[in-house]
């Protein structure tokens, strides 16, 4: 007995499958882990850089807190430039070879989707529009979410990162002279390119979780319809006079 149609699907199978696809020439786009902990090291140390200029609203200026402010703006820069040496060399060698690389890419994508797609037509068709559905909301409500947190902030990319940095730097003789108002905003750009950049890989997920149960949807339909044709035909052909 085929128990696939019985079994109700959950999005933590459909991530599962995806997480098992192999990713393609687009792989190297993805952050390698030490570099991943290197940004979070960047970020603490944004954090601790401007600490500082916070403390000096309450509390008398002194050497520990321009040692502090400058070491918090070369451990971002040292923990942050890694990445964005990589991600300058791998873009460029994206660019240079984009054609080639593009056309692997739709190759192997077109092979594991069709696997994906083919899993996702054994279940009811319910169950793949009552999925759709919660994924098209969803979509719809994180969409709506990064529009007012980040507004178009998140379409800038790293420039936030570039001038908060820059606001530091320029004032590398002497931190703590900085205005209160750059060093809020410094932070607060650190902090919401994080929360951007976080908020649309988990709407670029969602978006191809969406596609997906769309055209599986539709593959059900299909294959529902193309199951239906030879009995109908028979019924008519029952009654024809």
């Amino acid at each position: 007995m085929d128990t696939s149609n019985t079994t109700r699907l959950s999005f933590a199978a459909l991530d599962q499958r995806l997480r098992e696809m192999p990713e393609g020439a687009a792989g190297v786009l993805n952050t390698p882990p030490f570099l991943k902990f290197l940004n979070a090291i960047a970020f603490v140390g944004a954090m601790v850089g401007a600490t500082p200029y916070f403390l000096i609203k309450w509390l008398e200026p002194t050497d520990w807190m321009v040692w502090m402010a400058r070491s918090g703006l070369v451990v971002l820069v040292v923990a942050g430039l890694p990445d964005f040496i990589r991600n300058c060399g791998v873009l460029g060698l994206r660019f240079w070879r984009w054609r080639d690389d593009q056309v692997r890419q739709l190759d192997h994508d077109r092979e594991y989707f069709e696997y994906i797609l083919d899993w996702l037509a054994r279940f009811p068709e319910t169950e793949l529009n009552e999925n759709e559905r919660v994924a098209r909301l969803s979509l719809t409500q994180l969409t709506a979410k990064i529009g007012l947190i980040a507004g178009g902030l998140d379409k800038l990319g790293v420039l936030p990162v570039v001038v908060s940095a820059f606001l530091f730097i320029r004032q590398w003789s002497n931190p703590l002279a900085m205005p209160a108002w750059q060093a809020i905003l410094s932070a607060f750009l650190v902090l919401l390119y994080f929360i951007a950049a976080n908020s649309n890989l988990m709407r670029i997920r969602l978006q191809l979780c969406h596609s997906l149960l769309v055209e599986a949807g539709k593959r059900k339909v299909l294959s529902l319809g193309k199951a239906d044709i030879p009995s109908v035909g028979v019924r008519l052909s029952g009654h024809r006079p």
